[in-house]
């Protein structure tokens, strides 16, 4: 069995880093706006949505604080992991000399997914204090499947990409 480097160097490219202040700038807006709106919200806002978008379930508007802390940890943990492209999972195919490729390209396709979570949870944050203050009476289906969508196909090529590697 051959034995793989336990650490090859890899590095953030500047499109990571554009995506990361976006994601992060995005969020940190949404966190204002919620602020911002917080003495106008009730005190029971919507806590679910159906395939539809239309509300089914209501809670406490301080359920509003926990979405954050849920975005902080899931991008502090995914951020982690992308720094740690060498615990990631590949093909057997992996060696000493495409390790490199696959750990970069893997610890891209990470970058992309932690930031596509991240303005999930922004869009989601953002569409709860919308139907909550009544300037909507649902969440627009639109916005949310397409950053799923979009999430779905940076994976696809992601996986792509990395089946192409030899």
């Amino acid at each position: 069995m051959q034995k793989l480097p336990q650490h090859v160097e890899t590095h953030k490219t500047r499109i990571n880093r554009v995506f990361d202040l976006i994601a992060i700038g995005l969020f940190i807006a949404v966190i204002f706006y919620t602020l911002f709106q917080w003495n106008q919200l009730p005190e029971q806002v919507p806590i679910h949505f159906n395939a539809l978008g239309e509300v089914d379930n209501y809670g406490s508007k301080w359920v509003l604080l926990l979405v954050p802390m849920i975005s902080v940890g899931l991008f502090a943990l995914l951020e982690f992991l992308e720094r740690h492209p060498e615990w990631h999972n590949y093909p057997r195919r992996l060696n000493e000399t495409n390790a490199p490729r696959f750990y970069q390209s893997s610890r891209e396709l990470l970058n992309r997914v932690k930031n596509l979570s991240l303005l999930l949870m922004a869009y989601t944050q953002w569409e709860i204090v919308r139907v909550g203050l009544g300037d909507s009476n649902a969440m627009s289906q639109w916005g949310f499947g397409s950053i799923l969508a979009l999430m779905f196909i940076v994976i696809y090529i992601g996986v792509v990409q990395q089946r192409k590697i030899k």
